[in-house]
């Protein structure tokens, strides 16, 4: 869903330290690099994910509503989709596109995982704009998506470029439901 005026301040926040902060960019780049040489040796599936420490992204932060406690990134190739719908049973998932472009399949509350209604999402440099300190609210819109806790969703890379994206949720590693769709 597109992020909403409660969401923006939590949101501009995670956009500051995810592409202004220098330290939290290498660990960025150097998980990134290690989810492209998993792709490339292997064919499928098109996707790779991995977990990195919270800490940089949050420390500092308020924290009012919903807490940020996991961070996971994800790389999928480019034009690919993952073969199933997902959720996460319970954890909100706040996703920024940090490299490329995709689009985010996402049902409602409630529902189920088919009849997702697609939602794309850029990358700051993917659409020539600035990155940094200071978002404007149209930025955020653009490169962020939130999937609420219990909502099936699945992401589709657009274009022939490997999509990276970084996700923040509210539930820890230890303590997260994820789940993958199972047709019967």
């Amino acid at each position: 869903m597109r992020p909403d005026r409660g969401s923006l301040p939590l949101l501009r926040r995670l956009h500051e330290r995810v592409f202004g902060c220098p330290e939290a960019r290498t660990v960025l780049e150097a998980a990134f690099e290690e989810l492209d040489s998993v792709l490339e040796g292997r064919p499928d599936p098109p996707h790779a994910a991995c977990v990195i420490p919270v800490e940089p992204f949050v420390e500092g932060i308020f924290q009012v509503s919903e807490p940020v406690r996991l961070c996971r990134l994800f790389l999928l190739r480019g034009g690919a989709r993952m073969a199933v719908p997902e959720i996460h049973r319970n954890s909100v998932q706040r996703l920024v596109s940090y490299r490329g472009r995709g689009r985010i399949h996402q049902g409602t509350p409630d529902g189920g995982p088919l009849g997702l209604r697609p939602r794309e999402i850029v990358s700051p440099v993917a659409d020539g704009s600035p990155t940094g300190m200071s978002p404007d609210d149209s930025e955020i819109v653009r490169c962020w998506d939130i999937v609420p806790a219990g909502v099936w969703h699945h992401p589709e890379a657009g274009g022939r470029r490997d999509w990276a994206t970084v996700t923040f949720h509210s539930a820890r590693e230890d303590e997260i439901v994820d789940e993958l769709w199972e047709e019967s």
